[in-house]
This record gives C-alpha cells, sequence and structure tokens, in this order.
C-alpha cells in the first residue's frame, strides 16, 4: 500500500531534523566565499543606494510586501545587474512542489534566479530569496528558504550548490545549502550603509557564482 506523503511546515527546526541536515553559522567555506566580495559603485549607483536607504529608514516600517519589493529590492537586483541573456534571469512568485523522502513540500518563492525554459518559465534555480516583511509573529522566513532549497536541489538533480537569502524587515541573511551542509550568514541591516553595500556586493558576486555552475 502507497504511504501518502506528510505534510511539513516552514519550521526551520522540523525541516532540519526531518532532512537530517546540519546547520552552520561558523566556518562554511562556501557562505564565507560568497560573502567576502567587494567591489566598487559608480556615482549614480551610490546616489540611488543612498536615496534608496533612507527611504527604506524612514518608511520601510509602512511599507507591505510589495512596496518593500517594488521600491527597495528591486533596485538592488537592478544594480547587481543580476540577469545574464539566454543563461539565467530573476523570476518573482513562482511555485515549487515534490515529495522529499515522504514529505510534500510547496513554496511560493518570491524570486528566485533561475535558467529560464523557454522564455518566460524558470527551469533550473540557483538562488531564492523570500521575504516577510512585518517582524511581528511573521511566518518562519527562514525555515521556507530552506524549503525552496532543498525542492531546488532536488530539481536540479545535481551535486551543485544552491543559494539564499531571507528578509525579516530591514534584516537580510545570506544562506547556503551544499549536500546536507547548510549555512546561514549572520544578518545585514539594510538601513545601514556598510551593510546595504555588501549585500550588493553578494548580490554581485552572486551572478559570477551561478555563471561558474551554469558552465558546469
Amino acid at each position: 500500500m502507497e504511504t501518502t506523503p506528510k505534510k511539513l511546515s516552514y519550521d526551520t527546526e522540523d525541516i532540519l531534523d526531518a532532512f537530517a541536515l546540519k546547520r552552520g553559522v561558523d566556518g562554511c567555506e562556501l557562505l564565507d566565499t560568497w560573502l567576502a566580495y567587494q567591489t566598487n559603485f559608480s556615482a549614480v549607483e551610490e546616489q540611488v543606494l543612498e536615496t534608496k536607504r533612507v527611504a527604506l529608514k524612514r518608511e520601510g516600517e509602512f511599507w507591505n510586501e510589495e512596496e518593500l519589493k517594488m521600491q527597495f529590492i528591486a533596485f538592488l537586483f537592478d544594480i547587481a545587474a543580476i540577469n545574464e541573456p539566454d543563461k539565467f534571469k530573476l523570476f518573482y512568485e513562482r511555485p515549487l512542489s515534490a515529495v522529499l523522502d515522504g514529505y510534500d513540500l510547496s513554496v511560493i518563492c518570491d524570486a528566485m534566479v533561475a535558467t529560464p525554459k523557454g522564455i518566460g518559465k524558470p527551469k533550473k534555480p540557483y538562488f531564492f530569496l523570500q521575504e516577510f516583511k512585518k517582524q511581528k509573529n511573521a511566518p518562519d522566513a527562514e525555515g521556507q528558504l530552506l524549503t525552496a532549497m532543498l525542492l531546488a536541489q532536488n530539481e536540479n538533480g545535481n551535486d551543485l550548490p544552491v543559494y539564499g537569502c531571507y528578509l525579516q524587515g530591514k534584516h537580510w541573511t545570506f544562506a547556503t545549502l551544499h549536500n546536507k551542509n547548510y549555512c546561514v550568514s549572520s544578518s545585514y541591516d539594510a538601513t545601514q550603509k556598510p551593510d546595504l553595500y555588501q549585500i550588493v556586493y553578494a548580490l554581485r558576486h552572486l551572478k559570477q557564482l551561478i555563471l561558474n555552475l551554469t558552465n558546469h
């Protein structure tokens, strides 16, 4: 008799236990290499970043998720120039689902970078961003991100890493998943200029990392 897959919530600890994952916060070479990158910004880019930083600091607490995405996040992706023609691009609000190890997993990805299937559909995902505007009583943003990363690992069917980031209000936390090794960074406060620059550095470096993966 076929066993009905179990539903798994977005609780991070439940997901770690179900898939026997290790969660690292220090000494994670893959994550450390990603976040060690730095670059320069043009005067125009610095001006845009400062304008958006100030707006986030003044108004961000009052934005809903769509306003945060359109008035702030989209500009960071634009400055990072994340899309690579005919190789990968940014997608928003795309579903992923599968049965993994007897668990029924599904998630709506707030944003993902993936190779396209044709023109308008994601094929192989490499990076996810999950966003929750309200920090009080918010769903488990990390659990939702980890669900997406596990689904991507399954979808891609290879031994390559998956990258991610989850937002809770102004705070950004980066993550990597490679085999059973899951690592998370300290959080970056996007209203603080050094942290904001580090966020965009990471997004720019992500493009090169994904280029390396797509050449495998």
